[in-house]
């Protein structure tokens, strides 16, 4: 009897949504406070109490969806590398292969530079341990992507180059110039960015 009485109230109806509808939206809540906290100020200032106050949601609420904060930094970075993931795989099977270095990085500094909370999250997660590794996963799922379905490799592979490597080494060091971009570092354009990377990529793909 207990039991459906707990079973009932758990599965009741408010507002029309369910126990489970509620939960997705207070945790899209949750992600979307912290995004916009993140745009803000970046990672380090953003603690639980900003995060409920943001999205006017009690703390007991927050640990309903999110065991701690660093927990929500990752759902955050999983969110983000896994867009990008989708969009690349967008490109990856529907555009022509001499396409597809230039689709794939359109699609990601375009992506970046139109949100400030991307931006800003994809800048800062090497200053953060686990941020950094969602990152560091993120880059290198994309680069055996990038490897397999994206460069241009012509003939059979010189005996004292890995591919693999050549192709990491460009993610690296694509990733390392987005970012200098997004910082203002660098005095260029979306455009600017894009085919220089994309010429880069060819460029050694044809080279090795």
């Amino acid at each position: 009897m207990g039991q459906d009485v707990v079973m009932t109230a758990v599965g009741r109806t408010y507002g029309g949504l369910s126990a489970q509808q509620r939960s997705q939206d207070r945790r899209l809540r949750l992600l979307e406070a912290a995004r916009t906290l993140i745009a803000d100020g970046g990672v380090a200032p953003l603690t639980v109490d900003l995060v409920c106050q943001r999205a006017a949601l009690s703390k007991r609420y927050f640990y309903a969806e999110f065991a701690t904060k660093d927990d929500l930094l990752d759902a955050c970075a999983e969110e983000l590398f896994g867009r990008l993931g989708a969009q690349m795989e967008e490109v990856l099977t529907t555009a022509p292969l001499a396409d597809r270095v230039e689709g794939t990085l359109r699609a990601v500094v375009h992506t970046l530079a139109s949100d400030p909370a991307d931006a800003r999250l994809y800048m800062e997660c090497p200053g953060f341990p686990r941020l950094r590794e969602c990152q560091q996963r993120a880059v290198r799922r994309f680069t055996e992507r990038m490897a397999a379905d994206a460069m241009s490799f012509s003939g059979r592979p010189k005996p004292s180059v890995d591919r693999m490597l050549a192709t990491r080494a460009l993610v690296a060091g694509t990733t390392d110039l987005i970012v200098a971009w997004l910082q203002r570092d660098l005095d260029t354009d979306e455009e600017r960015i894009i085919a220089t990377l994309t010429a880069t990529a060819r460029g050694a793909a044809a080279a090795i």
